[in-house]
């Protein structure tokens, strides 16, 4: 009788046990706000290429509202490789992560503070916290955004939004070397010390390597830092002038 008793309790405990724990857990996943900010690639250049003249980035951001948190808007990461073997690695290993990870935040993460990109700039908009701010919108708004870091020929280095006029020049997060028309009568060629460098392996050819990604951005109500799922736009050569 009481062996009875006690195995009736022990499964009685156990199911409670159980659902506590789903109990938890679904609370949990309530608590931890996520950014689900789309954006989409409309033009992804490969580093492969010798088409200068594509060497330009193009995708449409959709902001929306988020609860739960401030939403900030896009930013662009990026970084400076030598070879292009180590770029296409460190970016495969990023898209696998964001492809599969159950926290929207971790592939930006792992971005950020294990590969150490670097956020895009652009001159004259030094004092905003991303690139691309949302328009705080009661509803949905897209915004297409088109980037060329360096000048090719007629084609200028710029940043536009929507094909209307350039909003700024994109540039590196390196006072001392902005520019990413690399020069060396400029003194703007990549150092291997360089912050967004990563000078592993070489290349037989006078050249360099740019990887970028987007990522919305937001904080929640103690100014955490809050990222959404990263998203692969491109990569580009640039050659030394």
């Amino acid at each position: 009788m009481n062996k009875a008793f006690c195995r009736k309790r022990c499964i009685s405990s156990f199911i409670l046990a159980g659902c506590l724990i789903l109990f938890n857990l679904s609370c949990g996943l309530d608590m931890f706000p996520i950014i689900d900010i789309t954006t989409r690639v409309v033009h992804q250049p490969t580093c492969d290429s010798r088409d200068y003249v594509d060497n330009y980035f193009e995708f449409i951001i959709t902001d929306k509202e988020v609860n739960d948190l401030k939403y900030l808007g896009t930013n662009v990461y990026y970084k400076i490789y030598k070879n292009s073997t180590r770029l296409k690695s460190e970016a495969d290993d990023l898209i696998n992560i964001s492809n599969r990870s159950d926290s929207s935040s971790e592939a930006a993460e792992r971005m950020i503070q294990s590969y150490r990109f670097q956020p895009l700039l652009a001159y004259g908009h030094y004092d905003q916290p991303v690139l691309f701010p949302t328009e705080n919108p009661s509803g949905t708004i897209d915004k297409k955004v088109f980037i060329r870091l360096s000048t090719y020929t007629v084609y200028p280095a710029r940043i536009t939004i929507n094909g209307g006029n350039s909003i700024g020049i994109p540039i590196r997060n390196l006072p001392t070397k902005p520019a990413f028309n690399f020069s060396a009568s400029a003194g703007t060629i990549p150092g291997n010390d360089d912050v967004d460098v990563n000078s592993s392996g070489t290349t037989s050819e006078n050249e360099w390597f740019v990887s970028m990604f987007a990522v919305s951005m937001g904080h929640d109500n103690n100014f955490v830092p809050i990222y959404g799922n990263i998203t692969y736009l491109g990569s580009v050569r640039i050659p030394v002038e």
